[in-house]
């Protein structure tokens, strides 16, 4: 995530987080994720998502032996 950037538009901040249109607007409805109005645009704060990816459970990850690994 650029640390320069202030907002970003829907489209953007979708790229950023991975995951699509449907999906951030149930965060927005959810009030995980905020939201602004600039004239006709919504944009979304750059430190909103960082505060929602940090709020996120780490992911469950599993190390393969390296036995396991060979295929």
């Amino acid at each position: 995530m650029n640390t320069d950037v202030l907002a970003y538009p829907i489209a953007d901040a979708c790229k950023v987080i991975g995951c699509g249109r449907t999906t951030l607007y149930g965060y927005i409805s959810a009030g995980k994720i905020e939201a602004r109005s600039l004239g006709a645009r919504t944009i979304i704060p750059a430190e909103s998502l960082r505060r929602f990816v940090a709020s996120l459970p780490p992911a469950p990850i599993r190390v393969r032996s390296a036995s396991s690994a060979e295929v």
